[in-house]
């Protein structure tokens, strides 16, 4: 049973009767407290954005790097490229020392408020390749698509805690969001993989919630709970994985895990296997003071608050390990 990943369709649920939502909102809640996962169906995400989004971050890390080296991160906390090696997640997990073997392309919310401070912190200018117009266009859509997916989460979230549906989304009008395409080369691309290398290290993400849209591969994603320790989670053609992550923990005073993840290495059983993630990491807005539920609702760990920005800039510094 520790291995048993629910799946959630939000179809059926937004017309499910109250026995039926009981039932789902159970099963859920058992696998977020032990694991912190489940899969997404109905998420109404077309399937040919989500191939035509794939295909336009593809095509970008295929181009020169002196090109790409042009829409570069310039701190932790940014939208643009960042090459193979620059991010180290698993320090966060005390396993620094193995740079993550991916790429990322980077992008995020346009949300302005005035402070021009506040805005160039939280809300990184995206950083549109000249070169390949259609991933601008391409990712503002799907973005579009992710940032509702979320919210659709979060209401569903809010009520298996019996809170009101907007518990969550009222704080997160303005939410701070990273949509990551991440490209795993292949083996024979890589070359020498280092001892304990992987792809992207052991950690937990730092926001509220993850949407993974992931590819099946032997190099792929692992998932951790005490009882099973690191087991591959069940694949689903065209669901998400919707994991939860360190804001979500503390919101819910240890209640619910932040699901502990890695992708490994490329194999040596499969040289040429190269993969594509596209994946949303939701937060919530940056001024909000997240403050640990109180028990029964939350776990009762003790937890203190914090304010969400500040809090996520100061986790995304410790994974950053190259410009």
């Amino acid at each position: 049973m520790s291995r048993h990943v629910p799946v959630l369709d939000l179809t059926e649920w937004a017309t499910a009767g109250t026995d039926r939502r009981a039932a789902a909102a159970a099963e859920l809640d058992a696998s977020l407290r032990q694991t912190g996962l489940f899969l997404l169906r109905g998420h109404g995400v077309p399937e040919e954005l989500t191939d035509r989004m794939r295909a336009e971050g593809r095509a970008f890390f295929g181009l020169p790097t002196e090109t790409k080296q042009r829409y570069s991160v310039a701190r932790p906390y940014d939208n643009g490229w960042r090459g193979l090696g620059a991010l180290d997640v698993g320090a966060v997990d005390g396993m620094s020392g193995s740079p993550d073997l991916h790429e990322a392309y980077h992008m995020g919310p346009d949300h302005r408020t005035g402070d021009a401070a506040f805005d160039e912190t939280y809300y990184p200018d995206n950083k549109w390749p000249e070169e390949q117009p259609a991933l601008g266009s391409t990712a503002l859509e799907y973005t579009g698509h992710m940032t509702r997916v979320a919210h659709e989460v979060l209401e569903v979230l809010a009520i298996v805690l019996g809170l009101s549906e907007d518990f969550f989304t009222a704080k997160s009008r303005r939410a701070t969001w990273t949509q990551n395409v991440n490209w795993y080369p292949s083996l024979q691309a890589i070359g020498d993989v280092r001892e304990g290398q992987m792809r992207v290290g052991p950690h937990t993400d730092f926001g509220t919630l993850s949407l993974l849209d992931r590819q099946q591969g032997v190099g792929g994603l692992e998932v951790w709970n005490e009882e099973e320790g690191w087991f591959k989670p069940p694949f689903e053609e065209g669901t998400l994985v919707v994991n939860l992550g360190d804001l979500m923990n503390l919101w819910t005073d240890g209640r619910w895990r932040s699901l502990r993840h890695r992708v490994l290495a490329p194999s040596e059983t499969a040289p040429d296997e190269e993969l594509v993630s596209l994946v949303c990491f939701f937060e919530t807005d940056p001024d909000t003071e997240v403050v640990p539920l109180a028990a029964p609702v939350g776990g009762g760990e003790g937890m203190s608050p914090v304010v969400a920005g500040p809090y996520i800039l100061e986790k995304v510094g410790v994974t950053v390990t190259l410009g």
